[in-house]
């Protein structure tokens, strides 16, 4: 039996939309046997639910972008010679990759082995992962129209990848607003702060706050009866189902909420490589009229005062009803017609 071998590794940005491929294939009759998943050790956080075989694994990872990659080349080698075991062993004939330091790896065994290879990139400047995984033969599916960083003629835009359990709410209480708070799959410290200084200096006693802090991270208890804190959670449908707007980072998740049509009020990470995907990002949903930038807290507390002042036309003061479609059923039909033509 040939079998489908997911690479994906580190944040749930990258993890959950390949866990979320691999359950809507499974639901279209893809026995869970055929799929191996291969991951590291973060990667893992965010696997337990699924019964499928696992492979963790401790892969070199350059800090350092291409030019680590060429002056460990023996490291890369070693990593590739470990995994190209693996899928001689498990019979893999598709191969699917959502980007990071694994990327690299996975689309240059497609091409030795002569593997089906795609690539899934939630965002809208691409990592180096798939960058260079894009140089190689196959189909990278894009969340967004014109994702940048990769090469052009293997992208097929789709739109982006949706945990499809996850319901549009249509019973919101009118009467009762409620905010969520977010910071991604890791949380943010940044926005804890921002937010727990909104907090303190506003009387807002008559908005129900949600807020998910992020495993690990440090935040200053609340003990109103508006307010409810956790640090993660498992059913993200009994979070945005509560929620009427958030204020979040603007990875690849923040297109969740935009499916779901929550309005957002995106915060930008401002650091490192990922600083210019999630600005681009949160540009393009601003520019679609789903959310809105602030880059201070002078600028939260504007957004959110203005808001919190006009609760009966709120939504008309920076956001309109546009439509974000998921990419799901176009990703796993290719997928499937690729697992049908080996029949």
């Amino acid at each position: 039996m040939k079998k489908i071998a997911i690479f994906s590794v580190g944040s749930g940005g990258h993890v959950i939309p390949a866990k979320n491929i691999l359950n809507d294939l499974n639901d279209q009759g893809v026995p869970i046997d055929r799929f191996i998943f291969i991951t590291d050790k973060r990667g893992m956080e965010y696997l337990g639910d699924i019964k499928v075989k696992i492979f963790k694994l401790d892969i070199y990872r350059s800090n350092y972008g291409l030019l680590g990659y060429i002056f460990n080349f023996y490291k890369f080698f070693k990593a590739i010679y470990k995994v190209r075991q693996i899928l001689i062993k498990e019979n893999v004939s598709i191969l699917l990759t959502t980007g990071s330091y694994i990327a690299p790896i996975a689309s240059f065994l497609s091409y030795i082995m002569k593997i089906k290879l795609f690539i899934q990139e939630q965002n809208i400047y691409a990592g180096l992962g798939n960058k260079i995984a894009s140089i190689f033969p196959g189909v990278v599916f894009t969340s967004y129209p014109d994702t940048k960083n990769v090469v052009k003629r293997r992208v097929l835009y789709v739109g982006p990848v949706i945990n499809k359990s996850l319901l549009k709410s249509k019973n919101l209480n009118k009467n009762e607003f409620t905010l969520g708070v977010q910071g991604g799959s890791q949380g943010s410290e940044e926005i804890n702060d921002l937010f727990y200084e909104y907090y303190t200096k506003n009387d807002i006693s008559e908005i129900n706050i949600l807020h998910i802090t992020g495993k690990g991270k440090k935040f200053k208890k609340i003990n109103d009866s508006n307010y409810t804190q956790h640090d993660f959670i498992n059913d993200m449908n009994t979070y945005y189902s509560k929620i009427h707007l958030q204020i979040s980072r603007s990875g690849g998740g923040s297109l969740e909420a935009a499916y779901l049509g929550i309005p957002q009020i995106l915060i930008p990470y401002k650091h490192g490589t990922t600083s210019s995907h999630q600005l681009l990002n949160a540009q393009y949903l601003e520019n679609l009229g789903l959310a809105v930038i602030v880059n201070s807290y002078e600028e939260l507390e504007e957004t959110l005062n203005k808001i919190f002042n006009n609760l009966d036309n709120w939504r008309n003061l920076y956001f309109n009803e546009n439509i974000i479609e998921s990419g799901n059923i176009k990703i796993t039909d290719m997928i499937l017609k690729e697992i049908n033509e080996e029949l």
